[in-house]
């Protein structure tokens, strides 16, 4: 194993496949989508407009952006797949310039179809961050699979590994920011997670360029019936 990511299995998370396997999965990913629910948060709602997120999993989603900008010259597409209408994480697609946020898709597969088709994509060129049940049409597709509702359910967590619908599993969970921690391992995975940190730190012109055509991105905000 890479002296990069074992810290990580050090902590508790777990890995289910092989590190060039790893590779090969994080090189074809054009597209990291996320479910909000139990992901960005502990799945609690806020009235009306859903569940919060965390300062912490907001900036891991960027500097995982400009990681695999910087690895594939690329920008990648982020996206949010929910089955709740979720006003906040709605709010967040649009100030992180995500290309999508489609919310009270109680289907999830079918929300995959119609991403796969706007997009061009084929199911490896997905990863896919998810916690429950209504994840898993989606996780048994697409290429990489981040499950962050381990700790809940004994049972769903055996479900999920037993029938191969994952491939890491962070050491915390979506409330104890588990979205970072997993952006921050597939960074190390592909060898930027160094190279991100001083670019940004330090406003880089390749950092800028990326700034610039991320905040150019406008939303494609939809909703399920």
């Amino acid at each position: 194993m890479p002296a990069a990511i074992r810290p990580y299995i050090e902590a508790g998370a777990s890995l289910f496949c092989t590190h060039p396997d790893l590779k090969l999965k994080l090189s074809k990913i054009r597209l990291f989508l996320f479910d909000w629910d139990g992901v960005f948060n502990n799945g609690s709602k806020i009235g009306s407009q859903g569940s919060s997120f965390s300062e912490i999993d907001s900036l891991g989603t960027n500097l995982l952006r400009f990681g695999f900008y910087k690895q594939n010259g690329e920008m990648p597409l982020m996206g949010i797949l929910s089955g709740a209408s979720n006003e906040l994480g709605n709010d967040f697609a649009q100030r992180e310039h995500f290309n999508l946020a489609m919310l009270n898709f109680k289907n999830k597969s079918e929300a995959l179809d119609l991403i796969i088709k706007e997009y061009s994509l084929e199911p490896e060129q997905i990863a896919f961050f998810f916690d429950d049940v209504l994840d898993l049409s989606v996780a048994a597709r697409v290429g990489f699979r981040i499950f962050l509702g381990s700790k809940h359910s004994p049972s769903f967590n055996n479900y999920v590994q037993s029938h191969g619908l994952v491939d890491l599993i962070p050491s915390v969970n979506g409330g104890e920011n588990g979205v970072r921690e997993a952006c921050d391992f597939m960074l190390e995975a592909i060898g930027q997670y160094s190279n991100v940190i001083s670019d940004r730190l330090s406003f880089s012109s390749q950092y800028s360029d990326y700034w610039n055509e991320r905040q150019s991105i406008i939303t494609t905000s939809s909703k399920g019936s």
